[in-house]
């Protein structure tokens, strides 16, 4: 990302106006551009590191915009509205390529997790199996010695002696864990949430709402899908979060 000047706003006379310089709308559509060309969730870590880069232009894109938009509130109050209007108009085309990569890094990221926790799982069945055939070896050997079958004896506590070492080696491999990428933050349980109708829902939860609006703060601390609400669509979802620089 350059460091360009996003806005030029002049000192506020009558004639105030506030605009977004070529240079960044340049910038702006060529990050566009790029998350466009994104079409689907990515199937190998390399593509996921591509990803991570445009989602991370993205986020650094808003964030830098949003700071440099309050720096000129704060000695033009009297024009906040416009500057928030200017800002709000250039960064729409980003939002969206910033929540559909996101997505898509979602999707990958679960993935991650979904093979992982199968992973996982199978080490703790193959650790369970090798110790009943070491517990079952061990018990062979016990009643061959018992029995005097001295041949028996020793064949048993050498498949013991395997099946131990075995049992020692799967226990001591690091337990299986999910591709991650630098510059993504994960949560694979998150509140997905639509209002399909303000009024009733404002009729059922008032508590939910601002004025002719949903408020998105108390939906997302309070609700769940498991709970229906009237006039909210609620689901759970995975998402991922890119860190700006």
């Amino acid at each position: 990302m350059t460091d360009i000047e996003l806005f030029k706003a002049p000192a506020p006379p009558t004639d105030f106006a506030c605009t977004v310089t070529p240079e960044a709308i340049a910038e702006r559509d060529a990050l566009v551009a790029r998350a466009a060309a994104i079409q689907n969730a990515p199937a190998t870590a390399a593509e996921n590191e591509v990803l991570t880069a445009i989602g991370t232009d993205l986020q650094t894109q808003i964030k830098k915009t949003e700071e440099y938009g309050l720096k000129l509130r704060r000695p033009h109050n009297s024009r906040a509205d416009q500057i928030m209007d200017v800002q709000k108009a250039y960064l729409d085309p980003l939002r969206p390529y910033l929540q559909r990569i996101g997505g898509f890094a979602a999707t990958w990221r679960a993935e991650q997790e979904r093979k992982a926790d199968a992973e996982r799982r199978a080490r703790a069945e193959e650790i369970s199996r090798l110790q009943e055939h070491l517990r079952q070896a061990a018990e062979d050997a016990r009643n061959a010695n018992e029995k005097g079958d001295l041949m028996g004896g020793i064949t048993a506590e050498i498949a013991a002696g395997a099946l131990s070492a075995a049992t020692t080696a799967a226990i001591a491999k690091p337990e299986p864990e999910a591709v991650k990428t630098a510059g993504q933050s994960f949560r694979a349980r998150e509140l997905g949430w639509e209002c399909t109708d303000v009024h009733a829902l404002y009729l059922a939860r008032p508590e939910l709402c601002e004025p002719l609006k949903p408020k998105a703060s108390a939906i997302k601390a309070i609700c769940c899908p498991e709970i229906p609400v009237p006039g909210l669509r609620l689901w759970w979802q995975a998402s991922v979060n890119f860190k700006s620089r």
